[in-house]
């Protein structure tokens, strides 16, 4: 009766999962990409829009994530941020 109960094996068990990288660590790049693209797409955006109001928050945009995608370039951790005297 005892024999009848299926019990897995230990020794067969598989291998706990391992953790999944973080987003930023598997597209390195893509901090620095996508401002820049949804920079551009913006400024086309506002080229082809008429109301001025649309034209000038399109633009405002823009130049926010530009310069989020520039800032992205510069060096963190140890580098420039962290040197003290």
């Amino acid at each position: 009766m005892l024999m009848l109960i299926d019990t897995p094996d230990p020794r067969y068990r598989s291998e706990p999962d391992q953790p999944r990288e973080p987003w930023s660590r598997r597209h390195p790049t893509a901090r620095v990409r996508l401002p820049f693209i949804l920079a551009v797409i913006c400024m086309l955006a506002a080229y082809v829009v008429n109301s001025s109001l649309l034209i000038f928050g399109l633009s405002m945009v823009s130049m926010m994530l530009f310069f989020d995608a520039i800032l992205a370039l510069l060096p963190t951790g140890d580098g420039l941020w962290s040197h003290r005297q």
